[in-house]
């Protein structure tokens, strides 16, 4: 199935257009996104915000997994599919098409030495200002003004960096199946710590990371030495320790806070993990002030 560059500019969901003009395009993509066999008649770059994509392309149909830590470019006319590692996945592509980059390459600089590289897909580690580019290019708080001209130039940032850096870096073989593991359970991390606060189910996390709950939590302790119950109550410790040292919140109120029914429960807690009551944290900091 050919999808072409106009296609991609008009997409049916309108939200998942970032940026696009007559010579390249930005799109985004979440949750359980997949897209079976096609082509496109321009270059892609798909670039994982978070989780992993698995790609599959004419020349390695047995699939390679393209983790946050670097980026695929597949060139024109290859055919190829994509797939998200788990639910929670966001990722962005961008499109560019021949007379786009015949452009550069007359105004920019030579292209010959991308053009070598990407005759077949290829992964190329990202950089820092990469990764920032792409953050930014996906915020939606730019306000009324200007909003849509200052993605445009972040998307055309981010495509002459990730042009860049095809040319100067090393191309990179797909991530292991440990280090897509390790992606997985950064986003499990990240997401049990913001949720701290809060009941999380088993069976809600199966729901949004699209693997089993014995998947789930065999991999999260093997990642990080700890179950996501031990997280849960070690967050909700160092949260409950902040709100005591830098507020005058009643015990209660910051017990309910960061998860707990009461504050008997914050305390016992707090005794387990750390040694000390709340109480004992507040006239601590007290003390250190005063002297």
């Amino acid at each position: 199935m050919l999808r072409t560059f106009t296609q991609l500019c008009q997409p049916a969901n309108k939200a998942l257009l970032v940026a696009a003009d007559e010579g390249h395009a930005t799109l985004t993509g979440s949750g359980t996104y997949a897209m079976p066999w096609h082509w496109h008649d321009c270059l892609m770059f798909i670039l994982p915000s978070h989780g992993a994509v698995e790609l599959c392309h004419e020349d390695r149909r047995a699939g390679t997994w393209v983790s946050q830590d670097r980026f695929a470019v597949v060139p024109q006319g290859r055919a190829h599919q994509t797939r998200a590692g788990c639910a929670t996945h966001t990722h962005v592509a961008l499109y560019v098409t021949g007379d786009a980059l015949h452009k550069l390459d007359t105004g920019v600089g030579s292209l010959s030495e991308f053009r070598r590289r990407t005759r077949t897909p290829v992964l190329v580690r990202r950089t820092a200002a990469i990764r920032s580019l792409q953050e930014l290019s996906l915020r939606n708080d730019m306000g009324p003004y200007g909003g849509a001209a200052t993605r445009q130039a972040l998307s055309a940032a981010l495509l002459m960096q990730c042009i860049g850096k095809v040319i100067s870096g090393k191309t990179e073989p797909g991530a292991s199946p440990r280090e897509h593991g390790m992606a997985l359970v950064a986003d499990l991390k990240a997401f049990v710590t913001q949720h701290a606060d809060q009941d999380i189910p088993l069976d809600a996390l199966e729901e949004r990371f699209g693997i089993s709950r014995r998947h789930i939590t065999r991999l999260f302790r093997e990642g990080t030495g700890v179950s996501i119950g031990e997280l849960q109550q070690r967050t909700r410790y160092e949260n409950a320790c902040r709100l005591l040292t830098d507020t005058d919140l009643p015990i209660g109120e910051v017990a309910f806070r960061v998860g707990f029914e009461s504050g008997a429960a914050l305390a016992r807690a707090m005794r387990r993990i750390g040694g000390h009551s709340p109480s004992e944290v507040r006239s601590k900091m007290a003390r250190s002030v005063k002297s």
